[in-house]
């Protein structure tokens, strides 16, 4: 009986070596990854201002900053109650990644009061009416962009009767453009 005991615990030695020999065999697979994002991003492209009046007056005029073509200014000058000015504008969207107009803000500045806006939710036009000015944008909000897309706008502005002389009337548009699949239109 004693050597049956001792044949049982030889095999299964035996096979416990053998199976930790198989477990001894292995591999490793390895995944390393990149990503990179795209980006959001539009500038403004072109601006051409013109008067509305033919009285050679008042003066309207646009220009792209030199230092972040982000930005407009529209100025007006020598103007007077009745004076209007337009500019035509265009940017242009150079995001890597779909993009949407989100929103189309207008913010009134220095010396305007009593400013409200009536906003076309299907055009994103707006005007914005003041006592000093009335100010018209028109553009394409809800507006999908895709790389090198540019959209054109137009920026109106009629001084009204309240304005004062010799004054400084300032005012912003802001146009927030997002990734399509984060946009409230989506």
């Amino acid at each position: 009986m004693r050597k049956v005991a001792l044949l049982c615990l030889l095999v299964l030695l035996a096979l416990g070596s053998a199976g930790a020999g198989y477990a001894l065999w292995s591999e490793t697979l390895y995944i390393n990854g990149t990503v990179n994002t795209g980006h959001v991003d539009a500038e403004w492209t072109f601006v051409g201002c013109f008067d509305i009046e033919s009285k050679d007056v008042g003066e309207t005029s646009g220009e792209i900053d030199a230092l972040d073509p982000q930005i407009l200014h529209f100025t007006i000058d020598n103007g007077y109650p009745c004076y209007t000015g337009d500019c035509q504008v265009e940017y242009t969207y150079y995001g890597s990644i779909p993009a949407i107009v989100e929103s189309i803000t207008f913010l009134p500045g220095q010396g305007l009061t009593n400013c409200s806006v009536n906003q076309s939710a299907s055009t994103g036009s707006f005007v914005a009416t003041c006592d000093q000015l009335t100010i018209t944008f028109g553009n394409g909000l809800k507006t999908e962009l895709h790389e090198d897309d540019f959209v054109a706008s137009s920026v109106r502005v009629h001084v009204e009767q309240a304005a004062d002389q010799t004054t400084e009337y300032e005012f912003s548009v802001e146009i927030e453009l997002v990734q399509w699949n984060e946009s409230i239109w989506y």
